[in-house]
Order: structure tokens, then sequence, then C-alpha cells
């Protein structure tokens, strides 16, 4: 090669080098950085999906609406019950493998509370915990009157249970007018997951197995229905479903607090009365 003018013989070769060499020795270091960020993605993301549907024992959980057209049917209220005493009558029962406990009141009346004031009024015959608590910020998830002074605001479950004049209605609807029933006559109306629509099973967005409770409708009674076991809503929902259900929709689960007296005037208790400090503990009760 004549070094004096870059000029190369025909029996030479120059190699050419377009400058290069150094970038594409580091795009092949950070490839594998790529690989291992979108793996953490990947990962986290999946991670996201199954604890967005986990369901704890205690229900203490948060979801969006199911989209859902209620049909809400009304429950017995307190009529020409003068001189009779009220209590609660419990049903043992198994359904496709699956045992149930069903209360249902008796010459009693419902109303929402909230807090633990009052949990051991003697005039009680039947209560359960009623709407979910919010983990985050201790709030009531969903729309809750009582004596008509809303105490939350939102539409975070379909399911509704609404007490009108005594009379209390369990359905399923984005929106319904018994919320305004009861915010004008001095009534009350709490929000949950919507379980059963006119015997049709309602599909809920978690998937988590827990002890379950409801507020049901059986041939135009109201009552309480429990599973003694850990279950799916699916797999309760069907199980109401085969027990006579027309519609329902859920109470807290797990191991939340509930208290009946029957006939004899004899108390049993089921789950664990919650600490104080969690605010806004609420109850649906009859008296």
């Amino acid at each position: 090669m004549n070094s004096r003018n870059g000029d190369i013989n025909d029996d030479e070769i120059r190699i050419i080098s377009s400058g290069n060499v150094q970038s594409g020795k580091k795009r092949r270091r950070i490839f594998p950085v790529l690989l291992l960020v979108a793996a953490l993605l990947l990962t986290g993301f999946f991670c996201l999906i199954f604890f967005w549907d986990r369901d704890a024992d205690n229900e203490i959980i948060y979801e969006e609406v199911s989209e859902q057209i209620g049909i809400p049917v009304p429950g017995p209220g307190k009529k020409d019950m003068v001189g009779s005493p009220a209590y609660t009558t419990k049903t043992d029962t198994v359904v496709d493998g699956i045992a149930l406990t069903i209360l249902t009141p008796r010459n009693a009346t419902p109303v929402l509370e909230i807090g633990n004031d009052r949990i051991s009024d003697s005039t009680t015959v039947l209560i359960m915990q009623a709407a979910d608590i919010r983990e985050d910020n201790g709030g009531i998830v969903g729309s809750f009157v009582v004596d008509g002074d809303l105490k939350s605001k939102g539409e975070a479950k379909a399911g509704f249970c609404s007490i009108v004049n005594g009379e209390l209605t369990v359905g399923v609807a984005d929106a319904t007018p018994m919320f305004e029933q009861a915010t004008t006559a001095d009534g009350y109306f709490f929000r949950q997951y919507p379980l059963i629509v006119g015997g049709q099973l309602v599909e809920n967005r978690p998937k988590g197995k827990s002890i379950r409770k409801a507020l049901a409708d059986i041939n135009g009674t109201v009552c309480v229905i429990i599973s003694r076991e850990r279950l799916t809503y699916r797999d309760f929902s069907q199980a109401l479903i085969d027990v006579g259900v027309r519609n329902a929709i859920s109470l807290v689960g797990g191991s939340s607090y509930g208290r009946y007296v029957n006939a004899d005037g004899e108390t049993y208790t089921v789950g664990t009365l919650w600490d104080n400090d969690i605010k806004n503990v609420n109850y649906i009760v009859w008296r």
C-alpha cells in the first residue's frame, strides 16, 4: 500500500469499517438487560392478576360493580305482631353435599347500625355484619344509609338491601329508587355483592373460598344463610338456588360476627366480634 496517498495496489485488500463496531457490541450487551426487564414486567403483571382476584376471609375488599339488571323482592316487615315475641328459627340443611344454616327472624323489624355500641342489646334476635369495609381507609364500601342519613356514598356493588317503613327489599340494580326512598323516609340502605337474581346465578369477580353469608329471599321470606364450609361465590350461589332462593346478596363472610336468639331465649354466636378500632363496622339487626 502506498502510505503517502492511501491508494492500494491490485494485489492488496483494504478493510473498511463503518465505525459501528463498538455500538454493535453495546447492543449485544443491552439485549439481555431488556429481556430481564420484560420478564420482570411480565411477572409483575401476572402477580397483579393473581392478587386482584384474591378474596380474604374477613371480606375486607373493594371490587368493581357487577353489571346486572335488578329484580327487587320485598320481604316481610313487622305486621300485626303486637304482643308476639320476636325470635329466630334455625334450620340446618345439606344440598348437593354443601351444608347450610338458615336463620329466619320472626316477628321482628330490621334496621342497620354502625358500631358495636348496641351489640349486646337484649331486644336483638338476629344480627349479622352487613356491608364490607375498605382496607385502605376503613370506609364502608358502597352507599350506606341509617335512619335516612347517608353515611357512605357509591355504587361499588350492584346488590342492595333497602329497608323502608319496616319493609325489607333484596334486589340487584346499578341504580334503584329504593335508595332515594331510604333517604327521604328515614330508612336504611346498603350495597353488597349480588348472588342470585330471579333464581339465576350472578357471577362475581372474587374467586377465593371463604365462609359465605347471604341475605336471601325464599318464597317471600327474608333470611340469613350461612355456609358451614369455605366456598367460592359461585358454589355458594348455586347452593342457594338449589335450596330455593330467588334473590340474594352477600353479607360479610369469613369470621365476621353474628348472633341470634331462638324461641326459647337461647343465644348463639357465630364468628368473632371485630375490635372497636375497626372503623365503620356495621350490622343488619332484627328486633
